[in-house]
């Protein structure tokens, strides 16, 4: 099977970084120092994607100028179509500047709201907060508001994303982080329920990020994936997470200075068998399409 046949044409992946930390320095200070990732080694040859949504990373800091310039490439890639999810400084940007970032392929705004060890993990009242504050201003371009926290902060959030204004589309990354075992929870009932009422679109993205160490691999995932699928068809799409940054857990005990200074690779990860993995869990043709095409033309264009 090439991936050709595997993936539909007009294929997305909806989750990756680009770093170029030459032409645009992280902040100070930082969680990690990753090494350079440019837009050019994007392996569409593996993902079979051609729609490729660019996220902001944490140390990027607050501009958007690393995450422009990267849309800026798209005159440049024949066949391409790049958009991406800005961090917003909500108290300061002007609607102005938000009109300019949507001109320039913008289509939303990244949380990251996940500590991963490194400082306090926040909790859903705390993101909850900054979600509507977002909603607030971005609801009249009709955004993604893109956010990466805990499953249980999903649970707390529920009623105030039932809240929101239906022009703002709320986006879980990497399955609502339902590591395996989290799906027999009351709180991935929550999630589930928030896909079902359409208020809530899933990545199926972050695969190892979330079965890392388990000995069953990505099948450790399976009843989370086909469950999420069940609940919303039309609220989920694919993500690989490229490149691949190190886990949190090889950060936990390092030094303000070590996470300066300590340049880090990226994990081999395979994205391929996901993919293929993912087709052996969706049979249904039309879903498969969703998956890959529809969901994310439909919100990211």
């Amino acid at each position: 099977m090439t991936i050709g046949s595997l993936v539909p044409n007009g294929a997305w992946d909806t989750h990756i970084h680009v770093f170029d930390p030459e032409k645009f320095p992280y902040a100070t200070p930082r969680s990690y120092t990753p090494k350079a990732a440019p837009m050019a080694d994007y392996p569409t040859a593996v993902t079979g994607c051609t729609g490729v949504v660019v996220v902001h990373a944490s140390m990027q800091g607050s501009s958007p100028a690393a995450l422009i310039d990267t849309l800026g490439k798209q005159t440049s890639m024949p066949g391409f179509k790049l958009r991406g999810l800005a961090t917003i400084d909500v108290d300061n940007i002007t609607d102005a500047e938000l009109d300019a970032l949507h001109a320039a392929g913008v289509r939303g705004a990244r949380m990251h709201e996940m500590a991963w060890g490194h400082g306090e993990q926040k909790g859903g009242q705390q993101i909850s907060k900054k979600v509507e504050a977002l909603a607030n201003r971005l609801a009249r371009l009709g955004w993604v508001i893109g956010i990466f926290c805990p499953l249980p902060a999903w649970a707390s959030m529920a009623d105030m994303i039932r809240r929101l204004d239906p022009r703002v589309k709320i986006v879980a990354d990497h399955f609502g982080s339902t590591f395996p075992g989290d799906e027999k929870t009351d709180n991935f009932q929550v999630l589930l329920s928030l896909i079902r009422e359409k208020r809530l679109f899933v990545k199926i993205s972050g695969f190892e990020r979330l079965y890392h160490g388990n000995p069953a691999g990505i099948d450790s995932l399976e009843t989370t994936a086909k469950a999420i699928i069940e609940a919303g068809p039309d609220q989920i799409m694919f993500g690989t997470d490229w490149p691949h940054t190190q886990l949190g857990v090889t950060r936990k005990g390092k030094t303000d200075e070590q996470r300066l200074n300590d340049i880090e690779g990226f994990r081999e990860v395979d994205d391929l068998g996901h993919i293929k993995k993912l087709r052996e869990w969706i049979l249904d043709d039309e879903i498969w399409h969703k998956l890959f095409v529809t969901n994310p033309q439909r919100i990211f264009e």
